[in-house]
């Protein structure tokens, strides 16, 4: 996979692309040392996304078999949740998800995540949501993307 930079957003070539551009955009902030792709349990790696970063949620919703999935801790929050629809300038709503983790250096339990994205039309990738994790144990919020 690889990332055309010259333009004015970063383009890949495929959803593992996310990953760099998650690593380069929290370089920024709190690194990300973790990352995690979404698929759906029907093997679909396409999603309509909503999030609201304020909050701490992100929702994806398989664009095959329309199965929910909320992202990590979202659940938890999601009632307080005011959601913003991820639709990309090409008018496309059906996006690649990866989340980046941002790490403590204690103990290595998750301080922050980063929600990417790449639209599975143009390939523009992005960062949709980003949100602190203040509680451990958090590692298991891997698992959950």
């Amino acid at each position: 996979m690889s990332i055309d930079t010259s333009g004015k957003w970063w383009v890949g070539t495929g959803p593992e692309d996310i990953k760099e551009y998650v690593e380069a955009y929290a370089s920024q902030g709190y690194g990300a040392h973790e990352f995690r792709l979404a698929k759906c349990a029907c093997g679909s790696v396409d999603f309509h996304l909503d999030a609201d970063d304020a909050e701490g949620v992100a929702k994806r919703t398989c664009t095959k078999c329309s199965r929910q999935h909320f992202l990590c801790d979202s659940e938890e929050f999601a009632e307080e949740a005011e959601y913003e629809h991820w639709r990309c300038e090409c008018g496309s709503e059906a996006t690649n998800i990866g989340v980046g983790f941002s790490l403590r250096k204690k103990g290595g339990e998750i301080r922050w995540l980063y929600v990417g994205c790449r639209c599975a039309r143009c390939d523009v990738l992005g960062c949709f949501a980003d949100w602190k994790i203040d509680y451990a144990p958090s590692r298991h919020l891997f698992d959950r993307v």
